[in-house]
């Protein structure tokens, strides 16, 4: 095949001892890169749709260097909300990942001495609004061996749509939505409900469309997550627990390939492409135009209920029992979700200014968000009570605070949908972390004291004076487990017997020094401070790829599992040139992204 050719060259390029110049890809310092002429050819094949890199934040520093359109004041007023990022065809939520290279005074990571420079972010971008153009542009940067990277309209926590010296596709434009009640399988004729939904949405616009024809969409909670990434990384939401990921409801995409193909993949055609794009990681394969996804009636009567525990009081002792209360309720999660719950929550862990004082004086507290559908107040009354007496038995309740909220009912899940998007979500920052995906094994299959003393592990941070958090979801459980086996694809295997989808956070950027050398600091940190506990807690668990550890030492087995060696095979084949590159994508080990260079070169692994 024309994929495994081209990695045998590179093999081959590395083994004589080929120049860096030969396994890197084009900067504008190569003198193969495109003339000032070649790129306004191009602009003129593309219809007038490239647009060279402008930072928006260059109206903040003197001289105004690339003419931004937009006053300083507007960018930073906006700059730490992730609808602005979105909006910009350069820019991404966490400016860390594209060197933090034009920055607006007051931003995380600003240092008036560096100044605005394009930096990571992309040469230059195609604001496209027809496949053609997409193919055309590919076709001709995957020629030149330019990097490609592809921007949807949502976040980004891990870098994956910023690189420097890339051409970039932006999709915010395919943005058509369209219902088929009746959509009918080309494999084996049978019929689905479905909606076709351009890449370009976010779950916002994507939901309430869906709306429109009373159905409701698998997507996320938020409504600003773009559609694209989010649902090829996995995809979950609040959905997800009863009705399984976003990826596990593709029913064919639309994708064009670095080769320029605009290829149909379903059930009946490029199986293994659909495969892939079912929860193998976005960014990598193709530009996915539209999806065709499986819509769901709108279900009724969301019922929510929310347990918290906290330490009574300061003592060691009520310490040392609230962290016993936060592991009894974790344990009791997949009997809950089993019985139809679902939820978010959050943990915090206070730290000692004493930094010699030991972890068990550390004051943490939990609340979990439960909710469910089609159900009543008194039938979710009766799932939690016996949780918080199951606590209170285990600690007692002079110890810890253990709340129990009267449950409230909403009239449907987009009534749900909409109360939680009240206010923007943020952007700005860097999205570091590290997660793990928890079973029934992890959670209740473990003694309360050995599940407290792993919670209290993971819940440091880099900064001895910083709090702790730890993100809950449960995502996993039945919806996932139940998911058809003609519906699974790429997706990691972990997902199907997991309950919790748990997040920790607690790394801190050095400002002090480059973006490149702050991740390779916080990346050491992670690997040797929280990697350890999830590879001891939950062994081959697998972690979810689209908010995890992008400098995953394992990303292979924990984003991908099982699947990762199918999907190098295709990504080689619908990607012969190697033109599409993310942190900790299939294949990425044998590539090194660096910021202060800029250079994407091979290892010659």
């Amino acid at each position: 095949m024309a994929g495994k050719a081209t990695f045998s060259i590179l093999a081959l390029l590395c083994a004589i001892g080929a120049s860096a110049q030969q396994t890197c890809k084009l900067t504008p310092f190569d003198a193969d890169w495109p003339s000032e002429a070649d790129w306004s050819a191009l602009n003129t094949t593309l219809g007038g749709s490239l647009i060279k890199t402008q930072p928006v934040a260059s109206s903040c520093y003197p001289g105004n260097p690339f003419h931004s359109s937009q006053a300083c004041e507007t960018v930073k007023k906006e700059w730490g909300y992730s609808y602005y990022h979105a909006s910009l065809p350069e820019s991404i939520g966490s400016p860390l990942y594209a060197n933090n290279s034009c920055l607006p005074p007051g931003a995380p990571g600003y240092t008036p001495t560096k100044g605005c420079e394009v930096g990571g972010a992309p040469q230059y971008v195609v604001n496209a609004t027809t496949e053609g153009q997409v193919a055309t542009a590919m076709v001709w940067a995957s020629e030149r061996n330019i990097r490609i990277i592809i921007k949807g309209t949502g976040h980004d926590l891990n870098g994956r749509s910023s690189g420097a010296y890339s051409l970039s596709i932006w999709t915010h434009n395919f943005k058509n939505l369209d219902f088929d009640a009746a959509w009918r399988s080309p494999s084996d004729n049978r019929t689905e409900a479905a909606i076709i939904l351009g890449s370009g949405h976010n779950w916002g616009s994507a939901s309430r469309g869906a709306a429109k024809f009373g159905r409701v969409l698998v997507g996320g909670v938020d409504q600003t997550v773009g559609v694209g990434g989010h649902i090829q990384g996995g995809g979950h939401g609040p959905l997800s627990s009863t009705l399984g990921l976003g990826a596990d409801q593709i029913l064919q995409v639309r994708v064009v390939t670095t080769q320029g193909q605009i290829l149909v993949a379903n059930e009946a055609q490029n199986q293994d492409l659909l495969w892939a794009i079912r929860g193998g990681g976005a960014g990598q394969y193709g530009v996915v135009t539209e999806y065709v996804l499986k819509a769901h009636p709108n279900p009724g009567n969301v019922v929510s209920c929310t347990i918290e525990v906290s330490a009574a009081g300061n003592d060691i002792a009520a310490k040392e029992a609230a962290w016993r209360g936060f592991a009894v309720l974790l344990a009791s999660i997949p009997d809950l979700m089993d019985a139809g719950l679902t939820g978010t929550g959050m943990g915090l862990a206070s730290t000692s200014q004493d930094a010699s004082v030991c972890n068990s004086t550390r004051k943490a507290s939990v609340s979990i968000g439960f909710f469910t559908y089609n159900t009543t107040e008194e039938k979710v009354a009766s799932l939690l009570k016996p949780v918080r007496d199951r606590i209170l038995a285990e600690v007692g309740n002079s110890t810890v605070t253990v709340s129990l909220s009267e449950p409230s009912t909403q009239a449907d899940f987009m009534t749900f949908f909409e109360s939680a998007n009240d206010a923007p979500s943020a952007a700005g920052t860097a999205g570091l972390m590290t997660s793990r995906l928890l079973g029934r094994k992890e959670l209740s299959g473990i003694p309360i004291s050995t599940l407290a003393s792993y919670l209290q592990r993971l819940m440091v941070t880099q900064d001895p004076t910083g709090t702790a958090l730890m993100v809950i979801g449960l995502q996993g459980g039945l919806g996932p487990r139940n998911v058809p086996e003609v519906m699974r694809g790429a997706l990691n295997p972990a997902w199907r017997s997991a309950y919790i989808h748990m997040m920790s956070y607690g790394a801190s950027v050095d400002s002090n020094v480059s973006p490149q050398e702050a991740l390779d600091g916080v990346a050491q940190w992670l690997e040797e401070t929280k990697e350890p506990v999830w590879r001891e807690w939950a062994p081959g668990s697998g972690a979810y790829m689209n908010e995890g550890n992008a400098f995953d030492r394992m990303f292979k087995e924990d984003f991908y599992g099982a699947s990762y060696d199918r999907l190098v095979e295709i990504k080689r084949k619908y990607d012969p040139t190697e033109s599409l590159f993310v942190l900790s994508g299939v294949g990425s080990d044998a590539w090194d992204y660096n910021l202060n260079t800029g250079k994407l070169c091979s290892k010659c692994v």
